[in-house]
């Protein structure tokens, strides 16, 4: 797998070397990454894609649909096998999740830290 970087302000890097790429267990976290910050309905060409923020983080006792919700978009990135040691929460309209994802590009475990806050 490979992929397109992005800086700290999660814009892509575009260069003319391999290295605006990342690959293997780098590039998974990066897809992750990008895929759960998109917003459901804000893509005209993947309307579905995504996960409803405001509806999730706006109302109340939301938190396990949002768990499931994160846990669909991570697992079914391409490199996921699993994953593991999931636990999150949300305190006012700031959610925080932790876990491990097991890749198939190395055998370490990839954990990640990932927060939204609307």
């Amino acid at each position: 797998m490979k992929i397109r970087i992005v800086d700290r302000n999660n814009d892509w890097v575009f260069g003319w070397q391999n290295s605006s790429y990342a690959d293997g267990a780098n590039a998974v976290a990066i897809d992750i990454k990008l895929a759960l910050q998109e917003w459901f309905g804000d893509c005209f060409f993947a309307l579905q894609n995504g996960i409803p923020w405001k509806t999730r983080l706006g109302s109340h006792n939301q938190k396990d649909l949002l768990d499931n919700d994160i846990y669909e978009v991570v697992i079914n990135r391409n490199g996921v096998l699993a994953i593991q040691n999931f636990e999150s929460q949300v305190i006012d309209r700031r959610y925080r999740a932790t876990f491990s994802v097991v890749q198939a590009y190395s055998t370490e475990l990839l954990d990640l830290d990932f927060t939204m806050r609307i």
